[in-house]
């Protein structure tokens, strides 16, 4: 008994000897000394499932019917020659001028998978191919520290064609989310980090939460290029239609897609904020200023289109605060689209125009990405903007010195703060 008392007492001072060592001895997991952190992807940053059984389909090569559900979103297969004018038709929305909402196409069910969880928002593309990187690298690091996918870093997930006004179920599951995050975690309260399209949406749901809920459940709202009034990117999403950011796609293939989200239509430049004359389409018959979309809309044959920004133009309007501590970081320095040109050689809208730039991230203008600033003057909670020379709106997410930051100065900050 005696031995076996001094092989115990030594086997407990060996693992005291570091602090890892006593997890794997004991059998304990590393946990993260940081806040638990939420992930809201942006317009296009999740992974989305789909299932066809389509009465007809718009060519013969298309396929009719699956099986089961397969990757609808994003799948490079899908985006090839061809088969990419199948994808377009499938992934399509139908928009109802008397319900004020949509649907998919007739025989397509899509649904959003693994909510609370971060495999659909670590990559865009299931097969994990370099193009398709999206919150990985961010998540790696975290895992590094401690943090355990599905506990401490989650992810939230949308259908992000639409906007907040067809969003209940995805709000009532994100504030379920917080909530349980929360719990799980020795009730540390929440970093929510957004990217783009994301930071509107996390607004709109804490501009519909009282002060009380805030305060109990968030630490802060970390946003990565929020759009906050919009983007003129936006006005060449309806006209000419956008590739993605690859040269394998044909931006004109993707258009009659683009068009029908009520997303696309929410980002469209906040009237409030943004100057109703500035001109930013020519074409060689008239002009366009933002203060036009209805006429852009008509002209271009999508008189739906000015139906969904009258449905979705108010959603944060007014761009009230949050109610929480914000950190507001943005590409900067990078060209960004502020007038689209279209003459004899670029015939509007079915193709592509001479882009002029101005300062952004190379996706939101520069006047949207430091809107957040407004706040300053709205709420007693601190608002940081800090701006990251040459970082585009996407690639910002693989920078390690903007995860370096969001890690040091948001996630391992006392929570009292």
């Amino acid at each position: 008994m005696a031995a076996v008392s001094a092989f115990y007492f030594v086997f407990l001072f060996f693992c005291l000897s570091s602090l890892m060592t006593v997890f794997v001895c004991v059998g304990l997991p590393f946990k993260a000394k940081g806040s638990p952190v939420i992930l809201i992807p942006g317009d296009g940053g999740t992974h989305m499932l789909g299932k066809l059984d389509r009465p007809k389909v718009k060519h013969y090569y298309c396929r009719q019917r699956t099986s089961d559900y397969f990757n609808i979103w994003l799948n490079l297969e899908e985006l090839v020659p061809y088969i990419i004018d199948c994808w377009s038709d499938n992934i399509k929305l139908t928009y109802n001028n008397k319900t004020r909402r949509t649907t998919n196409q007739i025989g397509v069910d899509v649904k959003i998978p693994h909510f609370g969880n971060t495999s659909s928002v670590e990559w865009l593309d299931p097969s994990k191919v370099s193009y398709g990187s999206y919150f990985a690298p961010l998540v790696d690091k975290l895992i590094t520290l401690g943090y355990e996918r599905g506990i401490t870093v989650r992810g939230a997930p949308y259908d992000f064609r639409k906007a907040p006004n067809e969003g209940e179920v995805f709000f009532k599951n994100l504030t379920n989310l917080i909530e349980e995050t929360y719990k799980k975690n020795d009730n540390k309260r929440v970093v929510l980090v957004t990217h783009s399209m994301g930071g509107p949406y996390a607004l709109y749901l804490l501009n519909h939460k009282s002060q009380e809920w805030k305060d109990k459940y968030i630490k802060s709202l970390t946003s990565l290029g929020g759009p906050w009034t919009g983007a003129v990117k936006i006005v060449r999403v309806f006209t000419s239609g956008d590739n993605l950011g690859t040269f394998v796609v044909n931006a004109l293939e993707l258009r009659p897609a683009q068009r029908t989200y009520p997303s696309s239509a929410w980002l469209y430049p906040n009237d409030k904020f943004w100057d109703s004359k500035q001109v930013v389409v020519e074409t060689p018959t008239r002009n366009y200023t933002l203060g036009d979309h209805k006429q852009l809309f008509k002209d271009l044959g999508i008189p739906y289109a000015y139906d969904m920004w009258l449905d979705t133009k108010d959603l944060i309007g007014s761009l009230t605060a949050p109610g929480v501590p914000v950190f507001c970081l943005h590409g900067s320095e990078v060209p960004t689209g502020e007038k689209f040109i279209y003459d004899d050689s670029h015939i509007f809208p079915d193709d592509q125009p001479i882009i002029l730039t101005g300062d952004g991230d190379g996706t939101v203008n520069m006047k949207s990405l430091k809107a957040c600033l407004l706040w300053k003057d709205q709420q007693k909670h601190p608002v940081l903007e800090k701006g990251f020379p040459g970082n585009e709106h996407v690639h910002m997410l693989q920078n390690n010195t903007v995860i370096d930051y969001i890690i040091k100065n948001v996630l391992m900050t006392p929570d009292n703060l």
